[in-house]
């Protein structure tokens, strides 16, 4: 078992980004604490266009979340969200390590992508969203995530209720001092997160 799962299955009992929110704002007879994290079927990914051609995926395979949550007023809720810009993995490991350069990520001088969200609310079409600070390379800019759940399933291996989370936001890299390589590799980034929550028994 490698260290990156066991990072993975060491949050098992922690509540990744807007997930926490998500749940209590749209389903509010659930109680958050009665909700755990399948670590396994959560992650951070990223996708930008090549070329105009085909959009190249990659992922970080560590990270983290601190969340406070007022159940009463989800609008006084709040995320600290970490993840290591070294644990960048597009599947090409030469790629993997010219993005770790000062070009791109520059890891070495800043090993930390953080996220503080300022704000949750929702908006009039049901979406979540979450605005706050995102800093890359440094830099710290706002950013806003739109947060959906799916439905509330009844998990079919685990015998208990079980729903869906995503959360996207748009960036532009060379808003973090990334310009390497334009127009080739597009400006606008999507990252994403999506996780699952179980009900616990």
């Amino acid at each position: 078992m490698d260290a990156s799962f066991n990072l993975k299955f060491q949050m098992k009992y922690r509540l990744t980004l807007a997930s926490a929110l998500a749940a209590i704002a749209l389903f509010p007879g659930f109680a958050i604490a009665g909700w755990e994290i399948e670590p396994t079927h959560t992650n951070v990914t990223f996708e930008v266009d090549h070329l105009g051609l085909t959009k190249t995926p990659g992922q970080f395979r560590k990270f983290n979340a601190d969340v406070f949550l007022n159940e009463k007023k989800i609008e006084e809720s709040r995320v600290n969200f970490t993840v290591d810009a070294n644990s960048i993995d597009t599947t090409v490991a030469v790629r993997d390590g010219e993005l770790r350069r000062a070009a791109w990520l520059d890891a070495e001088q800043h090993p930390n992508i953080t996220f503080v969200s300022k704000t949750v609310k929702r908006s009039e079409d049901g979406r979540i969203v979450i605005s706050g600070d995102l800093t890359i390379r440094g830099k710290t800019l706002p950013v806003d995530f739109n947060a959906r759940l799916t439905e509330i399933i009844n998990n079919p291996f685990l015998k208990i209720p079980s729903v869906g989370l995503v959360a996207t936001a748009r960036i532009k890299r060379t808003d973090f001092g990334m310009t390497k390589f334009l127009p080739a590799v597009a400006d606008e980034v999507e990252l994403r997160l999506q996780t699952e929550l179980n009900k616990k028994p």
